[in-house]
């Protein structure tokens, strides 16, 4: 469901909120990481500031998600689902994440095979 644009502010706090508790973080926590004052974090959170883009960067890095993450209810870009899906790869084990490293790295390489046969010895 999209929403209005003038509505923008509302979604990105909560947003951000969402992605700050799914990974076990504390408002606290985060804004003594990025060197913010836990009360500007709560007031983004809450919908009372916009924030600024320099802290929506930081807010993303530090959570290690994409701004399309946190926009996806105002993008129209089909490969939004896409994001969503990465940004949950970061939940996943250490060692689930090194499964789907391989998985990838293999599925790249047998791509790269099949374009260049002379390097295939089974083609």
């Amino acid at each position: 469901m999209k929403k209005e644009k003038n509505n923008i502010q509302i979604l990105i706090g909560e947003g951000l909120k969402d992605i700050r508790t799914s990974l076990g973080l504390t408002q606290e926590e985060v804004a003594e990481s990025l060197g913010l004052a836990p009360r500007y974090l709560s007031d983004i959170e809450r919908n009372k500031t916009k924030g600024s883009l320099t802290t929506l960067e930081k807010l993303c890095n530090l959570y290690n998600v994409t701004p399309t993450t946190v926009l996806k209810d105002y993008l129209k870009a089909s490969d939004t689902k896409s994001d969503e899906h990465i940004a949950g790869f970061n939940n996943l084990t250490e060692s689930e994440k090194n499964i789907i490293r391989k998985l990838v790295q293999y599925m790249n390489y047998s791509k790269k095979q099949h374009k260049n046969p002379k390097h295939n010895p089974n083609a």
